[in-house]
């Protein structure tokens, strides 16, 4: 029986339906949790209601400052090769 799912099983053999999208999908959420393990300040089950709010913030706000600055030199670099092509 098919339902569609990605744990689908054949029913005599015990294989699954579809083992390529099986795997893509465990792949995916290894790498999700991964993502989740490098973060600055990683969350653990243990850690308490506050404690976790917190840590999202911090990693948040680490995001944030790391995108503002590939912003800034983004627009640092374009200030320059403007000015070079003007002077010129």
């Amino acid at each position: 029986m098919w339902n569609g799912q990605v744990d689908d099983r054949c029913l005599y053999c015990d294989e699954f339906l579809e083992p390529q999208r099986f795997s893509r999908e465990v792949e995916k959420k290894i790498n999700r949790d991964l993502l989740k393990e490098s973060d600055y300040f990683f969350i653990k089950p243990e850690d308490g209601l506050f404690k976790r709010w917190c840590k999202r913030i911090l990693n948040l706000v680490r995001w944030w400052a790391y995108y503002v600055q590939i912003l800034f030199f983004i627009f640092v670099t374009i200030l320059l090769v403007l000015l070079s092509i003007f002077a010129a």
